[in-house]
């Protein structure tokens, strides 16, 4: 009878036991998706469920890298995914991006990449999420620029974002490397007035150079980095003068 009871005992106290962890897990918030992804259909092209599934684990994956070296990352952010029709893009992985809001982005998917939506989003969707995620920690958004304009200034936020993407994949995109005349091009840049046309210096010269401020801004950032010490991280929290003083050049912010 003595025995029947410890045993009895046993039974009731596990019972209670799995009761109070049942009701502690209950309490506990169910983990949330830290990006709200939202596809776009078009003429180009409708996302299948399987190609929603590798755009959605690689953006969930990419935010968790960015939000283990910068905490101050939003914990949620949505992103509107929209296929395109832009054979431009092959160079860059077939992806490009866009931070609209500390917690809002764009990404867009050349359905003409090589291999497909697929191929675009293995080759090229964390290097652009990784870029534009910095934006956002950066304070270089379209809607709540913290920097101001001129070609100055985007040509360090753009070099560190590319710098900072470079970082956590260990390699480099070729169509991010300055030419050897590079120096040239810096000294080009700041002599500009604050009104210099964005689209002709960052992206495509009437000369026939292209992504000029942005070769240009992965050099300058290197540089820095070189003879400062410091690392991405570090440099993320300095202003666009601070940088281009560290890699010896000096900026006239008063230029017109």
């Amino acid at each position: 009878m003595k025995n029947g009871n410890k045993m009895n005992s046993s039974f009731a106290g596990a019972a209670m036991l799995a009761v109070l962890t049942a009701t502690s897990a209950a309490a506990q918030p169910a983990p949330t998706d830290p990006v709200t992804t939202s596809f776009t259909e078009n003429e180009h092209h409708t996302f299948s469920a399987e190609e929603q599934g590798l755009i959605d684990a690689m953006l969930d994956g990419t935010h968790a890298a960015v939000a283990a070296r910068f905490p101050s990352l939003a914990d949620d952010v949505s992103v509107t995914v929209v296929p395109v029709h832009r054979p431009a893009l092959d160079a860059l992985g077939g992806v490009t991006g866009r931070a609209d809001r500390p917690n809002e982005l764009l990404v867009e998917i050349s359905v003409t990449y090589p291999g497909g939506v697929a191929a675009a989003v293995a080759d090229g969707l964390e290097a652009t999420f990784l870029h534009e995620l910095h934006h956002t920690v950066r304070g270089w958004t379209m809607q709540a620029n913290h920097y101001g304009h001129g070609i100055q200034i985007a040509t360090i936020n753009e070099g560190l974002a590319t710098v900072f993407a470079e970082e956590v994949l260990g390699e480099a995109n070729p169509a991010d490397l300055p030419p050897a005349e590079v120096e040239d091009w810096a000294n080009e840049i700041l002599a500009l007035p604050r009104r210099a046309n964005y689209g002709e210096w960052m992206f495509s010269h009437p000369d026939g150079r292209l992504a000029v401020g942005y070769r240009t801004g992965r050099w300058v950032v290197r540089r820095a980095m070189e003879r400062s010490g410091l690392d991405i991280i570090e440099l993320t929290d300095r202003s666009p003068a601070a940088i281009w003083a560290m890699a010896g050049f000096e900026w006239d912010r008063n230029m017109e």
